[in-house]
């Protein structure tokens, strides 16, 4: 008999992790290693100035985990639509797999006009900026489904995608997850007229349907969004508490994508944004989500009182997203001893080398960490455990608040 699973029967009276058939273990614990294919090629689209971008991912996936249907996760990057490059979520991508997770960052068309007489990020006006989001959504759309396409290469499950971004990258998984509908297409993404640099024209045809044209057929659609630091142009693409589910972070004074709704670029200065569009960030997009109903299981919002785009604390807020992701396919890690409904502790760095640090609801939790036979290794009160004493390995850390009791598989490395 397994002792971890025997032990945690005693700590809190109910099992390791309820988990499905398919949730051998919680999606949440980097313990496998890694293998990743890159430069995988997917496709041809035709830029903002009529050239052609061969478009590419790399693909991240597990090794040992012995699951022939792993969730699939789409990492898309940032930099303005003008730069950046998929290698920027190389690392991200690595952690999920670690987790289980067949995890892939793509590439997609980057671009769009700037004045005659200034150069880039000045946009040449709010529609092309439109476009080239436009653009890099249905790129990732059509990545989506070459990798439903692909699926028994890479043991994915083609019923769990989720996306992610980061910044312009979140836009776009915004706009994935929830612009599906060819009501949602912007006017501005239909044929405009030109771009005119003094005796220059530069022609802005239709730019087709929302799915984008690549790997037709296949659907394109998935199961949960994260956001750091992103925003949609309209709220409205939003439809019903059965879209699907969402996770946002961001710093409630971000001066690139405002967390309200503001003008991309407000806090640049030289006039940057006076020809981006308008968007609504994390905290505009807050009150659509909670009248539509969402529950707590399928949105969370968290918003940091900070004026930097960037996450302030990436492990704390890589161990929220890690959680809220399993709980939309796995069954909830979070055993309550009252039955009553309380979110699950975030334990991080995990692996850890020094110190574990524990973010729980219900006062200050008490850690108990156990060694794989069972024998108690450490016991404090507080949102933090010393493990530099202790011999690396796998360990078992059980959580106790006036909300409830959870366990944790941990590691502990040097």
């Amino acid at each position: 008999m397994d002792p971890l699973r025997t032990l945690a029967s005693l700590c809190c009276a109910i099992p390791l992790l309820a988990v499905g058939q398919d949730c051998p273990f919680d999606y949440v614990t980097r313990q496998f290693d890694v293998r990743v294919d890159t430069g995988v090629y997917y496709g041809t689209a035709t830029r903002y100035d009529g050239g052609t971008d061969s478009l590419k991912m790399n693909i991240y996936k597990p090794v040992g985990d012995g699951i022939a249907a792993r969730p699939l996760l789409v990492a898309i990057h940032g930099g303005a639509f003008l730069g950046g490059h998929r290698d920027d979520m190389n690392e991200i991508c690595s952690w999920y797999a670690e987790r289980g997770y067949v995890a892939v960052t793509v590439s997609y068309r980057l671009g769009f006009y700037p004045p005659a007489a200034l150069p880039s990020p000045f946009a040449y006006d709010q529609a092309d900026v439109v476009r080239a989001a436009y653009r890099a959504q249905q790129d990732v759309k059509g990545a989506i489904r070459y990798l439903r396409g692909r699926a028994a290469a890479d043991s994915s499950d083609t019923d769990n995608i989720s996306v992610m971004g980061v910044s312009a990258g979140a836009i776009t998984a915004l706009h994935v997850a929830y612009a599906t509908e060819e009501s949602d297409k912007p006017a501005s993404c239909g044929a405009i007229g030109p771009v005119v640099h003094g005796q220059d024209q530069y022609p802005r045809p239709d730019l087709g349907p929302m799915s984008g044209e690549l790997h037709p057929g296949a659907s394109s659609a998935v199961n949960a969004c994260v956001s750091y630091f992103g925003a949609v142009l309209d709220t409205a693409v939003i439809a019903d508490a059965s879209e699907p589910a969402l996770f946002t972070y961001h710093q409630t004074q971000d001066p690139i994508v405002g967390c309200g709704y503001q003008q991309a670029l407000w806090g640049m200065p030289f006039g940057v944004s006076g020809n981006y569009p308008w968007l609504f960030g994390s905290c505009a997009m807050d009150p659509h989500m909670q009248a539509l109903g969402f529950t707590s299981d399928r949105y969370e919002f968290h918003p940091y009182e900070g004026n930097a785009h960037d996450i302030h604390d990436l492990p704390l807020v890589d161990g929220w997203t890690a959680v809220f992701l399993a709980r939309q396919f796995c069954p909830s890690e979070a055993g309550l001893i009252d039955g009553r409904t309380a979110p699950a502790p975030v334990i991080y760095p995990n692996p850890a080398d020094d110190r574990l640090l524990v973010s729980a609801e219900g006062g200050l939790p008490f850690l108990s960490l156990y060694t794989s036979d069972g024998r108690l290794a450490a016991r404090t009160k507080g949102n933090g455990m010393a493990v530099g004493h202790l011999a690396p390995g796998h360990y078992l850390l059980e959580v106790r608040t006036d909300q409830g009791c959870w366990r944790r598989s941990v590691t502990l490395s040097r």
